[in-house]
């Protein structure tokens, strides 16, 4: 009984019907069924027409641009269109996307310059689809219920999450049960997108669209220039050189030294007509905690070898072993094992206590994660290995090789993906402003697609162990370099880790040091005390307030009841 309980409890708290959810729901599942069984899998319609070093130097290209793209997207959608529009914009572009790579497949001899065209548009609308849909499902249920509590705020999301999952589920395990022709996949993928776009606007005067508020990525760029345009400045030494220096500091959190450059942002320049030229030192400080995931970053970039080779090579194996299996079976395996793993880490973590105790939960699931991309490359040497011995004893090696031997590659690049991308999301978090923890996804996408171009590099450098073929291929050497190239990884992550420590984001906090009596307060007002500081003014183009706004609110709050109290005492 209590077991029953316990899940009705948890269905009652991730499970509640949305009619909002309901008209976006179908284009989720459109979208995951679309991505698994051709765009995720494409390398395995590209060798007909390039080898085998060709096809995954352009599949790592495609997804790596749409990785890096999602952070332009992500601008796009917050300074300017909305996340309504962008759904529907890369919607259309799918659409296209998919007639034109039909229309080139139907040709016996295909219409490269069509595949491209298509090709380049579904990268378009994937990396734009990728920073709006979801954020847009997570819009209706804020707005269906508003969250008062960060309890509130997190079951929302919850729940968010569990439509979004049900739908990418369903889509992939859909993915299965169709031919995997090029022709018949593109055709049918464009018939179904049609139809779930229409169902979308059916439901589109429902739906809650939020007008765009502006990006705090504008006010990143802005004050990295600043810093860059007073390069020359000397260092303030005392607080007052400092603009809205509430805290009293010459030296801005975080000390690192190579972020050092970042403390001439904030400095006061005191030339007429130049109001524009000042950051807050809470602004340079946010920038310099989200410049501080660098170290992080690049501890992804050897994992990123390793999954850019699950969604090429992984994938070249399964269909040299057997063209007439599905393959995206086995993509079906990594998605569901990512989600399932995503999800019980999130469910036996909720519940830690102290934000210490959650940042070093995030960094051992990171590190796992980690172990798993080691575990993931020992398994899939083993199979090339044992390939090329059985290609010089058989003519027809494949007989004697089972394709359910590469499962376990496939299961493990799904637990690394499910540990590693979760954990460097939360991390993340933990180390920004609150304005920056949207931007979770499109940071660590981009990392991931960096780490997809240096794949490209790598299969350059050691072109001689790529033929034409599998067969003639040294994958069990490749697979051996990155083995040892993903150990050496983990240890030097979890230097970085140590690095780290429970060092995380704090905001700025109220007016502090600023008045030490009231008798200073009566004598001397805060903007006395900073006499060469011009007003304060909003960065964004779009009139919105730049990224600190919750400390800048409260701060501009506190600069108010100051002014009522000096009111208050000189009348009496």
């Amino acid at each position: 009984m209590r077991i029953i309980e316990w899940c009705l409890k948890k269905l009652s708290y991730y499970v509640v019907f949305s009619k909002e959810a309901l008209f976006i729901f179908g284009l989720i599942f459109v979208h995951s069924f679309v991505e698994k069984a051709l765009v995720d899998i494409l390398i395995t319609h590209l060798p007909g027409v390039w080898d085998i070093p060709k096809s995954a130097k352009a599949v790592n290209l495609q997804e790596g641009t749409v990785a890096v793209l999602q952070i332009l997207f992500a601008f796009a959608s917050d300074a300017y269109l909305g996340r309504f529009k962008m759904v529907v914009y890369s919607t259309i572009s799918y659409i296209i996307g998919l007639v034109l790579i039909w229309n080139a497949a139907r040709h016996r001899n295909r219409d490269i310059r069509t595949f491209y065209l298509g090709l380049v548009l579904i990268t378009l609308a994937k990396a734009a689809k990728g920073v709006s849909l979801k954020a847009f499902l997570d819009d209706q249920f804020m707005a269906k219920d508003i969250p008062t509590t960060e309890k509130d705020k997190e079951r929302q999301h919850s729940r968010s999450n569990a439509w979004w999952r049900s739908a990418s589920i369903l889509g992939a395990i859909a993915a299965a049960f169709f031919p995997s022709s090029l022709t018949l996949l593109s055709v049918i993928s464009a018939i179904s997108m049609m139809v779930a776009y229409s169902w979308f606007w059916l439901g589109a005067k429902f739906s809650e669209c939020n007008p765009p508020t502006g990006s705090a990525i504008s006010d990143v760029l802005f004050v990295i220039k600043t810093a860059i345009l007073k390069r020359n400045l000397l260092y303030a030494t005392t607080p007052e050189q400092l603009f809205q220096n509430y805290k009293g500091v010459t030296h801005i959190e975080r000390s690192i030294s190579w972020l050092r450059w970042l403390d001439k942002a904030p400095i006061v320049i005191e030339e007429e007509n130049r109001p524009d030229k000042n950051c807050t030192v809470a602004q340079v400080k946010e920038v310099k905690f989200l410049l501080g995931m660098v170290p992080m970053w690049t501890t992804f970039l050897t994992y990123s070898l390793v999954y850019a080779t699950g969604s090429t090579f992984f994938f070249l194996q399964a269909r040299n072993l057997n063209k007439n299996f599905p393959i995206t079976f086995f993509n079906i395996l990594v998605t569901v094992t990512s989600i399932a793993i995503e999800y019980l880490c999130d469910i036996l973590f909720q519940k830690i206590g102290s934000e210490m105790d959650k940042q070093l939960i995030m960094q051992v699931r990171i590190g796992i994660g980690m172990a798993f991309s080691v575990i993931c490359c020992i398994f899939a040497w083993k199979n090339p290995a044992h390939w090329l011995y059985l290609v010089k004893i058989y003519s027809e090696p494949s007989i004697n090789m089972d394709i359910f031997s590469l499962t376990p590659q496939f299961i493990f690049l799904g637990v690394m993906e499910g540990l590693s991308v979760g954990g460097l999301q939360n991390f993340f978090c933990s180390q920004v402003s609150k304005s920056l923890r949207n931007y979770k996804t499109p940071f660590g996408e981009c990392v991931i697609g960096i780490g997809k171009f240096l794949s490209m590099l790598f299969i350059l450098i050691f072109s001689r162990w790529f033929g034409h073929d599998i067969d003639s291929s040294r994958l069990d050497k490749y697979y051996a370099m990155l083995t040892l190239l993903s150990f050496v990884n983990l240890l030097i992550y979890w230097l970085v880790a140590y690095w780290y420590g429970d060092d995380q984001f704090s905001p700025e906090p109220l007016v502090e040091g600023a008045q030490d009596s009231i008798g200073s307060v009566v004598s001397q007002s805060f903007s006395d005390q900073t006499p060469n500081n011009p007003p304060h003014f909003s960065v964004s183009k779009r009139g919105t307030q730049s990224f600190p706004c919750p400390a800048r609110n409260r701060l501009d709050g506190a600069h108010e009841q100051e002014n009522k109290q000096l009111r208050h005492i000189k009348t009496i």
